[in-house]
């Protein structure tokens, strides 16, 4: 079994406790409310409230969906029950785009996307999943007119755990439209704070705890997780690439299923020589050819568990944009 194989078999193991644990909807939750104030800095003219699809169209790439966190954030009333408190919040707010297509590796996990996509009275012509991988050095896929011209990309979480991070920025910039939009969300490199027994964090412990050994070479990465050890990931999914492998995890149910999901997280990360401080980010970013590079971070720490480790991490947003196309003199 490839590595490809066993990543796609872990996911479909865990997808129905995939996003399950309490602090997880706290993060999830900040995380959103933070990325709706910042529409404006997004830099992309989003559906406004009171217009409908027939005055304007955003379409927007959902890559390494999971169950969909940043399509609930551009949809601000998808994948939530009706008849919740919060659900009744956040439906006074207008849909920001007029269209999601998503990819993720694990069949299992795109067909509980579509469900909660279908259940919230979402057609498939508005939100829908399927299953591929973009950063497949020989074949990316899905291809086709429908999967180019985004006005907006995504990836929650997903890049500290690419193998190559540039090729991850170019091939997300590659499927926009001229003029649109990268936008990603990681942890800060350097932007942890230990917590005690109680969860509350410790003053003057900043540093980078959640870390990860990087296979074969007794390198440790100081932006990503506990490499070797079960590790989780505040929002539900890490993912890695190797040898053309689009590799994603599930890191929040890690522990509960045995020896097998353990021992497919220890073969998960690959990424190399990636920084993910503030210019670190910015670097990669601008060698993918992304022009308008900005990168932001969340004020408040966001509170998480894994490892055995409780930690107040530092959430970072990251914005690139897809040059114009030159105007030919002919």
């Amino acid at each position: 079994m490839t590595s490809g194989e066993a990543n796609r078999v872990y996911f479909d193991t865990i997808s129905d406790t995939y996003d399950s644990k309490p602090f997880f909807h706290v993060v999830n939750q900040k995380v959103t409310d933070d990325l709706r104030t910042r529409l404006h800095w997004l830099g992309i003219p989003f559906l406004e409230k009171g217009t409908t699809s027939e005055d304007h169209s955003v379409r927007h790439l959902d890559y390494a969906c999971g169950t969909g966190l940043m399509s609930r954030v551009r949809h601000p009333f998808h994948l939530v029950s009706p008849h919740s408190a919060l659900a009744h919040h956040m439906q006074i707010l207008a849909p920001y785009v007029t269209e999601t297509r998503a990819i993720d590796v694990s069949p299992n996990m795109v067909t509980t996307y579509n469900a909660r996509a279908h259940a919230a009275g979402f057609s498939i012509d508005v939100m829908n999943a399927v299953v591929g991988d973009l950063l497949d050095a020989e074949n990316p896929s899905p291809t086709g007119a429908e999967w180019d011209g985004f006005d907006v990309a995504t990836a929650g979480f997903a890049f500290h755990h690419f193998n190559d991070v540039v090729l991850a920025a170019r091939r997300l910039k590659e499927r926009l439209r001229p003029g649109g939009v990268v936008v990603i969300s990681d942890f800060l490199e350097g932007g942890d704070l230990k917590a005690d027994e109680e969860g509350n964090p410790v003053e003057g412990s900043e540093g980078t705890w959640a870390v990860h050994h990087h296979h074969g070479d007794g390198h440790r990465h100081g932006y990503g997780h506990e490499h070797g050890h079960e590790h989780e990931h505040g929002h539900g999914h890490v993912h890695g690439h190797e040898e053309g492998q689009h590799r994603h995890h599930n890191v929040m149910d890690a522990g509960n299923h045995g020896e097998f999901p353990h021992n497919k997280m220890k073969a998960s990360i690959r990424v190399e020589g990636a920084s993910f401080t503030v210019d670190g980010v910015k670097r990669f970013f601008t060698e993918a050819g992304l022009i308008d590079v900005d990168v932001v971070t969340m004020q408040e720490r966001v509170y998480m568990e894994f490892a055995g480790q409780k930690l107040w991490r530092t959430v970072l947003f990251a914005r690139g944009r897809r040059p114009a196309e030159a105007k030919s003199e002919l």
